[in-house]
């Protein structure tokens, strides 16, 4: 795997581990929205895992919009704010949020519009970066580039848990993550996230947190 100029995101987990936990999460699914979709790489698979299901995504950038429509032909894709998503009340069956609190100002607003489009006891697939932390922190690392903001596994539970999200599983991805980092530094690309970011990322002993949460069933 090389991480290039194009790169948008830091996701270490693979296509084929992601749709293992959303298939045994959700075994029927039938709808599917990718929120902060990038380039397009999970829902294409996401065609190969669930042929029959209808796929969306959104992506603030329009350049990675445009690239996801073409990966995946048949899919929904607009460009539009993960925190103002352009979809009616209980529309999916499951969610994925990947490597995208970590650049949101205010991700609460984002994980109440993942509850607001997802069915009741419908699945939500959050990853992110994670800082080694205890507590419920979240700090600023940069306001631009590939990470801005780093949180605790703490203050992500927190989050979800006031947006009305049960936890069901987490999995530590802090080996995968480590793996990536070498190959960037291997191939010359941790340019993406700039020295001073990628030194606190270092100091803050930074990991990868992936979780499956339920909604809930009562609103």
């Amino acid at each position: 795997m090389a991480y290039g100029a194009q790169m948008k995101k830091l996701s270490p987990c693979s296509d084929l581990r992601v749709m293992e936990h959303l298939t045994a999460a959700c075994p029927g699914l039938e709808t599917l929205l990718d929120a902060g979709c990038g380039r397009g790489e999970r829902l294409a698979a996401a065609a190969a895992a669930f042929p029959k299901s209808k796929r969306f995504g959104i992506d603030l950038d329009a350049e990675n919009a445009a690239a996801a429509r073409s990966a995946c032909p048949g899919a929904e894709i607009v460009t539009g704010d993960v925190c103002a998503l352009p979809w009616e009340d209980g529309r999916f069956d499951a969610a994925l949020c990947e490597c995208t609190l970590s650049l949101l100002p205010e991700p609460e607003r984002c994980l109440s519009e993942l509850h607001r489009v997802l069915r009741p006891a419908g699945v939500l697939l959050l990853s992110d970066l994670i800082s080694g932390g205890a507590g419920p922190e979240r700090t600023l690392i940069s306001p631009t580039g590939a990470v801005r903001y780093l949180a605790s596994p703490a203050w992500i539970e927190a989050a979800a848990a006031a947006a009305d999200f049960r936890i069901k599983r987490y999995i530590d991805c802090r080996e995968e993550y480590l793996e990536m980092i070498g190959q960037m530094i291997f191939d010359g690309a941790c340019g993406c996230v700039g020295p001073e970011a990628f030194a606190v990322l270092r100091k803050k002993k930074t990991g990868y947190g992936m979780w499956i949460l339920e909604r809930s069933r009562l609103r």
